[in-house]
């Protein structure tokens, strides 16, 4: 494969998708609106305590562990939200990006170019699996800066400032963990985004509706006929299996206490990674679906070049 050719072609892909980049940027930016909003110490991660306040932040002010456990899990967690938005704003890319060209006839353009099928598909799934994560997470990473720097100023001279001290070892540690669960998500989403290109390809009209009636008719079929939901618990580890190893959400009933909410903060700072993944068969499992289905994509495009 010709990296000068795949250069060109991803940024063809973020030239011709501008919303790739911005939706990203626009995700921060309301991050940080909120907390410059925010008269309180919230975000995505909640700690209610209800009447237990004092003793858990008098705790957290002179542990040093924990504290930064928390900071890790808060900052952490501030990623959440700009992936699920970026997520969306894939499905939609992927599903148009190889349908809009047989539609405007552009493909007749591309296929004119010495530029191969395996290139252009590669191309679209690399930006998909790759490209805007990775965008993503630089775009999180500045701004959780900016969001700490704002709840710094905030928390100055009150009981709570000793939880807005920068932990510079913990915050690298903590974007290290966060670019290998991007890369993680990559394969895990695999045959997700192949499964989109494939409708991509093949429909000639609504590729949406292609994708969503025949996982939906499934699903209704398999509950009719066999009063079972295998096929829809697949479905949903595959979309939501990723987010479930970062359950980061820290609160408290009215019975715990605040060394129970401490242990919390302990277990949502061992979730932040997903590299336990790694041992699931699921994954590898999906990862080789969609590298055969990336090889029928681009036979299908190399056939289809009406819309």
């Amino acid at each position: 494969m010709n990296i000068t050719v795949m250069k060109t072609l991803l940024w063809r892909e973020t030239w011709e998708h501008r919303g790739l980049i911005w939706a990203p940027l626009i995700t921060a930016a309301v991050i940080v609106l909120t907390a410059l909003l925010s008269t309180s110490f919230t975000g995505s991660v909640q700690i209610n305590v209800d009447g237990k306040e004092q003793a858990l932040f008098a705790t957290l002010a002179t542990d040093l562990s924990h504290q930064r456990q928390l900071f890790a899990v808060w900052l952490g967690a501030l990623v959440i939200p700009q992936m699920i938005v970026a997520m969306i704003v894939l499905v939609f890319y992927v599903l148009d990006s190889l349908y809009n060209e047989r539609k405007d006839r552009s493909i007749l353009f591309w296929k004119s170019m010495p530029v191969s099928d395996a290139e252009t598909v590669g191309s679209k799934l690399a930006t998909a699996l790759l490209l805007v994560p990775l965008w993503v997470w630089l775009v999180s990473m500045i701004a959780s800066l900016v969001v700490f720097v704002i709840v710094s100023v905030k928390l100055a001279g009150t009981p709570l400032a000793p939880l807005a001290t920068f932990h510079l070892g913990t915050w690298l540690v903590l974007q290290l963990t966060m670019l290998q669960n991007v890369l993680i998500a990559a394969l895990w989403y695999a045959p997700v985004a192949v499964y989109l290109l494939l409708m991509s390809v093949y429909a000639k009209r609504s590729p949406f509706l292609w994708a969503v009636l025949p996982p939906v008719l499934l699903v209704i079929f398999e509950e009719v006929a066999f009063n079972t939901s295998v096929i829809a618990g697949f479905i949903a580890n595959r979309l939501f299996g990723f987010f479930r190893e970062l359950d980061l959400h820290i609160s408290s009933d009215d019975g715990d206490t605040s060394a129970s909410v401490i242990q919390q903060i302990a277990r949502s700072y061992e979730q932040l990674g997903t590299l336990d993944m790694l041992a699931k068969p699921d994954l590898w499992f999906g990862v080789a679906v969609a590298v055969i289905g990336f090889f029928v994509v681009v036979r299908l495009r190399r056939w289809r070049d009406d819309a």
